[in-house]
């Protein structure tokens, strides 16, 4: 216990610092609105690819009582199903689900981050590559090293369900962009001054925490005997 209690520590201090990246960067380097914003885009893309490693590790047992009651139909489908009816489903089709719908909220982001509010708000200054590239270095190690010590080193591949996981990353992807759609647009209203884009990378910081802590929480409990398809 003690070792995943270090671990997790190790993986909320890397995250800190992974974020610490964009929030000094406008305090002290003047980065603007729209890199953060397209940095955030880019690392939802980053969190993605992750969360696909961990679906088609995960040896753990998916509760359907503790599952978010979200109904979706398959494209190509008429029918309508729930997170609950893939409980039982082989992690692979799991992830074949995943990518799907992942994939079309994030280019959905990306269009509205990287050409709708620049056309929108021609006063915004766009995303310097060279900031967004720096950000890019610090998020990527900060998810591979959180992979690598806390779901791989932990072992907590053997207590996360594949389902439940889907839903994670799904759940942050929203939030993000209603964060952005709330909050970035009446801060580019006010002139984009420091003090809020830093309050965003802050807002952000703080529902990247709250992930990490339910995700934890759910490894806390003891591995099933069962190993998933």
């Amino acid at each position: 216990m003690h070792s995943s209690r270090t671990d997790s520590r190790m993986a909320v201090v890397g995250l800190v610092l992974a974020n610490l990246v964009p929030l000094v960067g406008v305090v002290g380097f003047g980065w603007t609105l729209h890199s953060i914003l397209v940095i955030y885009w880019l690392e939802s893309g980053v969190l993605g690819a992750a969360y696909v490693a961990k679906i088609r590790r995960a040896e753990g047992e998916d509760d359907p009582d503790e599952l978010p009651e979200w109904e979706f139909s398959g494209f190509g489908e008429s029918e309508t199903k729930s997170l609950a009816d893939l409980v039982g489903t082989s992690n692979r089709r799991i992830v074949s689900q995943f990518v799907r719908y992942y994939l079309v909220f994030w280019l959905f982001h990306g269009v509205f981050v990287l050409y709708g509010l620049p056309n929108e708000y021609p006063s915004l200054e766009v995303a310097s590559p060279s900031v967004v590239a720096v950000a890019a270095v610090g998020f990527t190690v900060s998810h591979a090293v959180s992979y690598r010590i806390n779901y791989l080193g932990a072992r907590e591949y053997e207590r996360n369900g594949p389902v439940a996981l889907m839903g994670e990353p799904l759940h942050r992807s929203f939030v993000l962009h209603v964060t952005i759609v709330f909050a970035g647009i009446p801060i580019e209203l006010a002139g984009s001054p420091a003090g809020a884009v830093g309050l965003l990378v802050v807002l952000k910081t703080y529902f990247d925490l709250e992930a990490h802590r339910r995700e934890h929480e759910r490894a806390q409990r003891p591995p099933s005997t069962s190993s998933a398809s």
